[in-house]
């Protein structure tokens, strides 16, 4: 009853705002925190979420190469943004200038070795 009176003002339901929290966390590109049931938590990323219902469950690389875990969605408490985003603020266009800058450098010594060798 009372998560139909929420949706009813719009509020999401609690399982809604959980898989809501684990969409954004499979879009992040940093490690992130979870925090289970009986206080206990779990950090890596988390990189892939499936199933539904009962069976529905994310994995998580844990950190240093230690391998990967699943985790039930009924565990997990609350989702803390933990790491840093690998990819935050590098856009394509930075890169593009980046390979561009890497490039003229190299031409650049190519051109000085030939210089070097009396080919130019």
């Amino acid at each position: 009853m009372e998560e139909n009176r929420n949706r009813s003002e719009g509020a999401l339901s609690p399982s809604e705002v959980l898989a809501e929290q684990i969409e954004k966390a499979f879009h992040y590109r940093g490690d992130v925190t979870l925090r289970l049931s009986g206080e206990r938590s779990l950090s890596g990323y988390l990189f892939n979420r499936s199933g539904n219902g009962e069976d529905a469950s994310v994995q998580v690389m844990l950190p240093d190469g230690q391998g990967s875990v699943s985790i039930p969605y009924r565990e997990i408490q609350e989702i803390v943004f933990s790491g840093a985003d690998a990819a935050d603020g590098k856009s394509f266009e930075a890169w593009k200038a980046k390979k561009n800058g890497e490039r003229q450098k190299e031409a650049e010594q190519i051109a000085t070795d030939m210089r070097r060798q009396g080919l130019l």
